[in-house]
């Protein structure tokens, strides 16, 4: 498991915004610091992309029969975007998000197009190593 594509990447990103989640909640960061909560959901997009991709393409689980990067696209678009757009309704459950703050869909809008473009990067990334290692 430890040698399939992915997975190392994917553990190590998760590490990452585990750990930066973690430093964010002890000192405020993410209402101190505009930029952190972007690049935060930027690494959280890439490490669901990274996720799906792994599980589908690479896990063993399934056996995908096509291997392009149109199929990369709708597994990591779909599956990353059902965790996120999921997260955000979770936010307004729990309180955090107050829809009726100016700045509520700016910042909603903001959070999912980082996490788009973290999907798109690893999505990329991910064909990329599938392409390149086909002998």
């Amino acid at each position: 498991m430890l040698k399939k594509p992915l997975f190392i990447e994917t553990f190590i990103l998760l590490v990452i915004v585990g750990v930066l989640d973690r430093i964010a909640n002890i000192y405020h960061l993410y209402w101190s610091v505009n930029e952190f909560d972007s690049v935060v959901h930027f690494l959280g997009g890439a490490t669901l992309s990274a996720f799906f991709l792994w599980l589908y393409f690479f896990s063993g689980y399934f056996n995908p029969a096509k291997r392009d990067l149109k199929t990369f696209l709708l597994v990591s678009i779909f599956g990353a975007m059902f965790v996120a757009v999921s997260w955000e309704i979770y936010e307004i459950f729990l309180g955090e998000a107050v829809m009726n703050k100016a700045e509520y869909p700016f910042d909603t809008m903001l959070d999912i197009i980082m996490d788009l473009l973290g999907i798109l990067a690893v999505c990329f990334y991910g064909y990329l190593k599938e392409h390149n290692a086909k002998p």
